[in-house]
């Protein structure tokens, strides 16, 4: 884990001025840059910048990435990252496109929240090993982000977890998702379009978890 960002509060109080804490994230940014085989787990939990990123991306051998949130526009480093099996990216509501995700054909667990400025997600549909997918909202606020169409999942018949919370599907059609079979995990958001499908959702043969499992009543008609 690594928390390079956010210092001076009562944990890191040693950290007073802006020249200090700027130092330690150059610091960790040219080690990230220079020692490019230092790392195959990666746990960022405080605000993650743009120069924090793209330093992180050298580290070729990793394989699970996961950044709580952060200020990142662009997310083409990470087209680096051949060795990658698990990435989550937190809170990316300045990124602008999720093409280098989509380059990422050793991917098996994926979570992207919070993506405002994106709504086409097809291009996922070339993470052919893909096991579980994530795509949601910002949950606290809450914030929704929007889904055009679900209509990549069809390409995607791996898949065993899917989870799209706090999101509106502009299509309205949540039928993509009988197509996959392999599903043992599922959460939808509550909403309308999605209720006339919930038996034959609930019914996918392989689906054991998730809310329409557990929480059944939140998709029942009001």
């Amino acid at each position: 884990m690594i928390n390079c960002t956010q210092l001076g509060d009562s944990f890191t109080p040693q950290y007073k001025t802006a020249k200090q804490k700027r130092a330690v994230l150059d610091e960790w940014c040219d080690f990230l840059r220079s020692e490019q085989e230092a790392f195959d787990e990666l746990n960022f939990c405080t605000k993650m910048p743009q120069e924090l990123f793209d330093a992180t991306c050298y580290q070729r051998n990793l394989k699970s990435l996961h950044i709580k949130w952060g200020s990142y526009e662009s997310l083409d480093a990470l087209a680096n990252l051949s060795s990658l099996k698990s990435l989550f990216v937190g809170s990316g509501a300045s990124a602008k496109s999720i093409a280098p995700i989509a380059t990422l054909a050793g991917l098996e667990s994926l979570a992207v929240e919070n993506f405002q400025k994106i709504s086409d997600y097809s291009a996922l549909s070339n993470l052919q090993n893909l096991k579980s997918l994530e795509i949601s909202g910002d949950g606290l606020s809450p914030k929704f982000i929007h889904i055009k169409s679900l209509e990549f999942l069809r390409q995607m018949p791996g898949l065993t977890s899917l989870v799209i919370l706090v999101a509106r599907i502009k299509s309205k059609d949540y039928s993509p998702i009988l197509s996959l079979k392999s599903l043992t995990h599922l959460s939808l958001p509550p909403q309308h379009a999605l209720f006339g499908l919930f038996d034959e959702l609930s019914a996918l043969p392989n689906l054991k978890t998730g809310l329409l499992k557990e929480r059944a009543e939140i998709y029942k008609k009001r």
